[in-house]
């Protein structure tokens, strides 16, 4: 569809041809990329759409890049009737303890990307989902609508809890190519639990494991890490979209878990 095979390119000539300016380059440019594509192992299909998506939109020339933290509206310039869009979920926050014990890790936030039509002069509404505070989910982030271009946000740990939430699905996401968020860990004997980690660009997030927040692929955002004392406070999930850890609670007061990460839309 985005990519054609131009035409064979001699090999010993292609480092004289690539050396012109970005018009010229593209054609070869995906003339390497279609036969890297043929050689490459097709058990993953998603992965390799998730780089056609990202190369087409990194090689398109004079490329307006829009990276959105908080909601807003992409206003489409003159001449452009097509963007590429990336969603991140908001991140789900860490069981808090009203009583002794230990909460699970938060859910990080999905992913998706996505080739979309739009009308020069037009403005689409952007929404970039909140990272959870509470024991509700991550909000979703998307584009235009979300029917349209959506990534789901992580679920948070209800207080008192010790099972650890699930990320953002990307079955329940909108887009052409799409990750799922990490898990979040159940509270292992003696602290809360990690939170899950976001999705990347190219692949699923990873999971909380025991204290330890997931560790996020290309692209996504960390799970905090599960709190540890009498008053050990769950730590932040990191940008964007990474679960909060869970928190471990000893005495006396509520212990917080921690809050899930902001999502992000990169319009381009």
């Amino acid at each position: 569809m985005l990519f054609r095979r131009a035409f064979l390119l001699d090999k010993r000539k292609a480092g004289d041809q690539l050396a012109g300016p970005l018009t010229e380059k593209l054609p070869l440019m995906f003339t390497f990329l279609d036969t890297a594509l043929l050689h490459w192992k097709m058990e993953k299909p998603r992965q390799i759409m998730a780089l056609v998506l990202l190369l087409t939109a990194a090689a398109v020339e004079a490329q307006i890049a829009v990276p959105y933290t908080s909601s807003g509206t992409f206003l489409v310039p003159s001449g452009v009737t097509e963007v590429t869009v990336q969603c991140w979920g908001g991140g789900g926050r860490g069981g808090t303890r009203t009583t002794n014990g230990r909460g699970g890790g938060g859910g990080g936030g999905a992913y998706t990307i996505s080739v979309l039509p739009v009308t020069p002069g037009n403005s689409y509404t952007v929404t970039v989902g909140a990272g959870s505070t509470t024991a509700s989910a991550g909000g979703d982030s998307w584009f235009s609508s979300a029917t349209t271009a959506m990534a789901k946000g992580g679920n948070s740990v209800a207080n008192n809890t010790a099972t650890g939430a699930t990320g953002g699905l990307a079955s329940a996401s909108f887009g052409d190519v799409k990750f799922d968020g990490g898990d979040g860990a159940d509270a292992p004997g003696g602290t809360g639990g990690g939170g899950g980690s976001s999705a990347g660009t190219a692949a699923d997030g990873s999971n909380g494991s025991g204290q330890t927040g997931g560790i996020a692929p290309t692209g996504g955002g960390n799970g905090g890490n599960g709190g540890n004392g009498t008053f050990g406070t769950g730590t932040a999930g990191s940008l964007p979209g990474g679960g909060g850890g869970g928190a471990e609670r000893g005495c006396c007061v509520t212990v917080n878990g921690g809050s899930g990460a902001n999502g992000r839309v990169i319009v381009t």
